[in-house]
């Protein structure tokens, strides 16, 4: 297994090193995180940019996330607003969502990209493995952006490993979204219903529940942790101030689904 992940390591260092020049979609999550790490050890921090689409939709503690890391890295970091919601094709929220949000991004950043550099994002073996059901990698494959990790044959969990050896502290991170995912399907996403979800996770987070997810379902607001933090949703003493709490932002009722994520 060590001599795989050396090979891996390998095969993902030429790959950088082939682009000479990398700005990384930098979202703050473990696999962008990663291939930012490794392209600055490739190519240095002259040779790198960290370019993040700030949505309405990005949770803000994870664009805070990015600029400090990028703060840590020495590395040039570009923040563009998106302007997703702006597109019927997409607030319309139908399957080809994710589609429409990646097409807006690449649209918005590319202008901010001097045209030396590729862009590069961070796409594993484990996402094109299931690529029929990713809208999302369809609009990276149309833009023909690079997928170091991916022609690397890097899968979440070779990235998680790396990264725990490389130092990189948050290589057991959980695996963000985007806020707009909370919404189901055939609900029309709005700026309003975004911030109620906000809210909503942010009441959570500042009672020990910062993993937990909040699904807009109309009126109805659904709380969502990890199955093993359940039980200390359902024993927390102020949980009746919790509710409380995510009512006052506009949700009429709150569900807790006991058998979590």
């Amino acid at each position: 297994m060590i001599n795989v992940l050396k090979n891996k390591i390998n095969s993902l260092e030429k790959v950088i090193k082939k682009a000479k020049k990398i700005a990384v979609a930098f979202s703050g999550g473990i696999d962008s995180t990663f291939l930012l790490f490794m392209s600055k050890k490739v190519l240095g921090n002259k040779n790198v940019i960290a370019i993040t689409g700030n949505s309405f939709a990005m949770p803000e503690k994870e664009l805070s996330f990015c600029k400090e890391r990028a703060r840590e890295l020495e590395i040039q970091h570009i923040v563009v607003r998106t302007s997703e919601f702006l597109e019927e094709s997409y607030i319309k929220n139908d399957r080809m969502r994710c589609y429409f949000c990646k097409i807006s991004l690449f649209k918005t950043i590319m202008p901010y990209i001097p045209k030396t550099y590729s862009i590069a994002v961070g796409t594993n073996a484990d996402d094109v493995s299931t690529a029929n059901d990713r809208p999302d990698i369809i609009a990276e494959r149309e833009f023909g952006v690079l997928s170091p990790l991916q022609e690397a044959s890097f899968c979440k969990s070779d990235i998680r490993r790396v990264s725990e050896f490389f130092g990189i502290d948050i290589w057991d991170k959980p695996q963000t979204t985007c806020l707009a995912v909370r919404i189901p399907f055939g609900s029309t996403i709005t700026q309003d219903k975004i911030k109620m979800i906000a809210g909503a996770e942010e009441i959570l987070a500042k009672n020990g529940f910062k993993e937990a997810k909040v699904r807009h379902y109309g009126k109805l607001a659904k709380i969502d942790v990890p199955k093993e933090h359940v039980a200390s949703l359902f024993e927390l003493g102020s949980i009746g101030n919790l509710v409380k709490e995510i009512k006052g932002i506009g949700f009429r009722y709150v569900a807790i689904d006991p058998q979590g994520y």
